[in-house]
């Protein structure tokens, strides 16, 4: 076990120093820009999506996901620290896609001639937790006019980062070895999923928008959130009363390369060795801190490292979901 988990850090450090993090920052700040501007004009240019009425809304979103699903299923994702940052044409494919949506959510809801670009990369920043200005603007009555181009390049770059510090942070994103497409069509689903609903309250005149902010996270909170994420695996392993040699073999490298104490790491690992122990979950911080969607694709990810998910880790996975008052529909879609 040790003999892997070593093979494991050595080719974690090795994808580490062939990966160029500022080149990445570039090429994804740049692509977020072109695809909306690109998927904006494309969709304006489209005249059936004019036709579309609230009847299509569930529709439009289906095909939206599907199509990312596919997109995702394809997915060449290396392992190691970047995880889903290395496939930068299929993160941007996706999110062109669902510009598009937002786009065409728009025109099922009557709002056609209020859609602007800002929009499109206003609502992914929102469903990120990040900063706009959309509840002042979601009643306005007149046509909106595009930002200046440095402003649009400045809510590219902010969108980048979000995804950027959302990706780097997450233990399996970071550290898994294999299970590129489940983790990338599992990430495409949640993405998808948050960006839909963020459209549809922003777009619903009859429902008041309310912005929410992810509170900033310093060292400490990052370390605490991690622990949370490792109970709640570990939790997962044992579920079954089984423990599974792939399960720990992941979880075991995720502790080592996670920024707990030595100490800390070496009590983790024992507990997710052994049967019985069940650990309770900080709930109000990984609300607080938006981590509670993301400790269940983690958790569906870890599960599907057996090549099956069995009816207990199912039962496990659901009953962290309604302690996190997470919806069981979004589990269902995870699933």
């Amino acid at each position: 076990m040790l003999a892997k988990l070593e093979a494991l850090r050595k080719f974690r450090n090795e994808s580490k120093a062939v990966i160029d993090l500022p080149a990445i920052r570039k090429e994804l700040y740049d692509g977020l820009f072109n695809v909306m501007h690109e998927s904006f004009e494309q969709r304006k240019s489209d005249t059936t999506n004019s036709k579309f009425t609230p009847k299509d809304v569930n529709k439009i979103i289906e095909a939206y996901a599907r199509k990312n699903m596919m997109l995702a299923a394809a997915a060449s994702i290396v392992p190691g620290p970047f995880g889903v940052l290395s496939a930068i044409p299929e993160l941007l494919l996706n999110f062109k896609n669902q510009m598009g949506m937002i786009y065409d959510l728009g025109c099922a809801n009557g709002k056609e001639n209020f859609l602007n670009k800002d929009i499109l990369l206003d609502i992914p920043i929102s469903a990120f937790g990040g900063n706009t200005n959309l509840s002042q603007i979601q009643n306005i009555k007149t046509e909106l006019m595009d930002s200046p181009e440095e402003l649009l390049l400045e809510k590219s770059l902010a969108l980048g980062e979000s995804l950027i510090e959302r990706t780097l942070k997450k233990s399996i994103v970071q550290f898994i070895p294999v299970a590129g497409p489940v983790l990338m069509c599992t990430w495409a689903k949640w993405t998808t999923s948050k960006i839909s609903k963020g459209s549809l309250d922003f777009l619903n005149q009859q429902k008041t928008f309310v912005e929410h902010f992810k509170p900033s996270e310093n060292d400490e909170i990052k370390r605490l959130l991690q622990i949370e994420k490792i109970k709640g695996l570990a939790n997962l392993i044992e579920s079954n009363n089984v423990i599974n040699e792939k399960q720990i073999e992941l979880i075991g490298t995720i502790i080592e390369n996670s920024d707990l104490k030595e100490q800390e790491k070496a009590h983790f690992l024992h507990e997710s060795l052994k049967t019985g122990s069940k650990f309770k979950l900080d709930k109000d911080l990984l609300k607080k801190y938006e981590e509670d969607e993301d400790l269940l694709l983690q958790l569906i990810v870890m599960a599907n490292r057996t090549g099956k998910i069995d009816e207990l880790e199912k039962k496990c996975i659901y009953e962290i979901g309604l302690e996190l008052d997470v919806d069981t529909k979004l589990i269902d879609e995870l699933f």
